[in-house]
């Protein structure tokens, strides 16, 4: 049997990278360059078609729906499709483009590698169980035509094929309403025997009440179609609830319908994955509006900070003012403490692994683990305070932490309490948890929650994989804190066991840089030491003015433009300015277009880059410094100085040479 998957994927990589998946995987495959390509390779033979979305919107696909509809009857090609990525609804082309696929999956892009291999393997052992299928259907129908006294040998064997492709079959008499079933059959609806009687009013009573109107108007109108086609969820004899796919065909004689015959499949693991990937595209639409809201807010929240900061030093003297002033401060620099987070939810914040102080970060934030959990969970925090440092993004420390405290209030419903620990631990080579030699921290986060059995622990750090229920978690939480352990030298270990709570260890490889302590809030700007022109590019009009007015308050000539286009024509125009101070995102052209506009053009302008994210896209060229909004005036005052600073020497390099 021909297992290769068929890759159609025209636009960018995405058919090299796949292809080169699959092949480190041991999974034969075979890269089409057009969809008549494709159809060659379908008649070859193919196990399964892994076809990005954008794809099957540039061509005709008349010739690959009616190859799809004049598939043998036991073959059900899966094809998975990579969606477009788009936030907009799918247009009404683009769903029918999808039906008319029939078996098919769709996988939400940005997508894990993992899941795309999990996607296709499962398609692959289907279709492995088709061929199964095919080649049973063919030595029953060689054995009717052959050896009609055979025919019950011929049933087993059938039987033995649709049992191993997990599906049970029925055949109902339509004259009396009783229908003979296989053993799988009433195994799906939680039986251990067959069951002397079976009807479609037996059936129903097994269908979810919502569902079950509309079951029935399937069954009755079968007989008229000449087919049956549903989904539906049942409750088992056991109470488990169960979702069940049932196909079926009409036989008739001389007009009449006189049996219907057909499979039932339990599909309850497509059904809980078709829901988590919902789920999980409904979080980075979150996840994207949450980044959204942080930036606006950073931009709001920057010539906030930037007026306190100048009223602040002009009412020095003012001791009640003083005191409203920093007041204002502290909750403004709590609100971007709050963008933060939001930003480190929606996966905004770039990746900038240093020395941690472990003892520090988990201090600064357990009254908001606290805050989290609630009143019902104590929290005991047994951080020693000379832990050593490790190296890691401290923002994504600082989630996984919260992501750890959360689960284990969830599994604590009743009240319980969580110890967060860390021990130094040391690793030789020989040791059996995969890491290389050399000290680590040891974070501990224990509750006395209902624990894990070992079948739920074996998949704790699986992706999409969760016991919350839909809704209730994405499944990705426990593999985020796995991957941030990966790849930051570390390791993820959990052990649990049912009633006995849950004790997650996060290691972390002791950091050999020193800790860089925190700028003092309390620095005083620097002022500017001799005249100097800033250009300041920012299409929000208060931010911009907030900005110029702490740069015209440290002594610097600032000329401000709304637009990056505007403030390259005015450079073209000859304007004398000694640095250039750009927003990132602006409509027209952003400030890394701005950036490297001038750059092509010789124009070696001193820029620093101010942004409402926490990060910039890789557009950015490495060496422009950035300023995340909001920001002080120290902050500022020190940018600009070093990058004066900076061009001054340069300068007088060149002079001397």
């Amino acid at each position: 049997m021909d297992l290769r998957v068929l890759i159609l994927a025209p636009q960018g990589r995405d058919a090299l990278l796949a292809s080169e998946l699959l092949n480190k995987r041991g999974i034969v495959s075979e890269v089409c360059t057009s969809l008549d390509d494709l159809l060659v390779g379908l008649t070859a033979g193919a196990g399964a078609v892994l076809v990005t979305e954008e794809a099957l919107a540039l061509g005709n696909l008349t010739a690959l729906t009616e190859w799809i509809a004049d598939q043998p009857t036991w073959s059900d090609l899966p094809f998975i499709v990579l969606a477009n990525g788009s936030a907009r609804p799918r247009s009404n082309l683009a769903s029918e483009r999808l039906d008319a696929l029939g078996n098919m999956m769709l996988l939400e892009r940005p997508l894990h590698a993992d899941a795309m291999l999990g996607a296709i393997r499962s398609a692959l052992k289907a279709r492995r169980r088709q061929y199964q299928v095919r080649g049973a259907a063919e030595a029953l129908e060689q054995a009717v035509v052959e050896r009609t006294d055979e025919l019950e040998k011929a049933r087993a064997s059938l039987e033995v094929a649709l049992h191993a492709a997990d599906m049970g079959s029925w055949d109902i008499d339509m004259a009396t309403g009783e229908a003979r079933r296989s053993l799988r059959h009433d195994q799906i609806f939680g039986f251990t025997e067959i069951q002397p009687h079976w009807n479609v009013d037996i059936f129903l009573q097994r269908v979810d009440p919502a569902y079950r109107a509309n079951v029935a108007a399937v069954f009755e109108a079968a007989p008229a179609l000449g087919e049956l086609d549903l989904e539906c969820p049942i409750t088992t004899v056991t109470g488990e609830r169960r979702w069940i796919a049932a196909r079926g065909r009409v036989s008739y004689e001389d007009g009449t319908p006189v049996r219907m015959t057909g499979i039932v499949s339990d599909i309850t693991a497509r059904k809980e994955a078709d829901a988590q990937l919902a789920q999980a595209a409904k979080m980075d639409t979150i996840g994207q509006l949450t980044g959204g809201v942080a930036h606006d807010f950073n931009n709001l929240l920057t010539p906030i900070v930037g007026s306190l900061d100048l009223l602040r030093r002009r009412h020095g003297d003012d001791e009640k003012s003083q005191r409203f002033i920093v007041g204002a401060l502290q909750a403004a620099e709590r609100a971007s403490t709050l963008t933060q987070r939001l930003l480190a939810f929606a996966r905004r914040q770039a990746l900038q692994p240093r020395a941690v102080d472990v003892a520090a970060l988990i201090d600064g934030m357990s009254d908001l683990i606290r805050r989290s959990l609630g009143p019902t969970v104590a929290v005991v925090i047994d951080v020693p305070a000379t832990i050593e440092a490790v190296k890691v993004d401290p923002n994504q420390l600082e989630l996984a932490l919260l992501n750890l405290a959360v689960n284990a209030r969830d599994a604590m419903p009743g009240g319980g309490r969580l110890t967060i620990g860390a021990t130094m631990m040391t690793v030789d080579g020989r040791n059996s948890i995969g890491l290389t030699e050399g000290r680590y921290v040891r974070l501990i986060a224990s509750d006395t929650g209902v624990g894990m059995d070992k079948i739920t622990l074996a998949r704790a750090v699986e992706p999409f994989f969760s016991t919350k229920g839909v809704g209730k978690g994405t499944g990705l939480g426990l593999s985020m804190i796995h991957g941030l352990a990966a790849q930051s030298g570390g390791t993820l270990r959990i052990e649990s066991e049912p009633g006995q709570g849950t004790a997650i260890e996060l290691w972390l490889p002791v950091s050999d840089e020193a800790v860089l302590e925190q700028q003092s809030e309390r620095d005083e700007p620097v002022r500017a030491t001799q005249h100097a022109k800033v250009l300041l590019v920012d299409d929000e009009e208060i931010v911009r003015t907030a900005t110029a007015d702490m740069l015209r308050d440290l002594g610097y000539e600032v000329v401000e433009m709304p637009s990056a286009i505007q403030a390259l024509s005015a450079i073209r125009s000859g304007i004398d300015a000694d640095l250039l101070v750009t927003d990132y995102l602006m409509p027209g052209m952003t400030g890394a277009a701005l950036i490297y506009e001038l750059r092509s053009k010789g124009i070696g302008l001193p820029t620093l880059l101010i942004t409402g994210y926490a990060s910039t896209g890789e557009d950015v060229p490495a060496d422009v410094p950035r300023l995340s909004k909001p920001f002080r005036q120290a902050d500022l005052a020190g940018r600009v100085y070093d990058l004066l600073a900076f061009r001054r020497g340069s300068r007088t390099l060149r002079s001397v040479n």
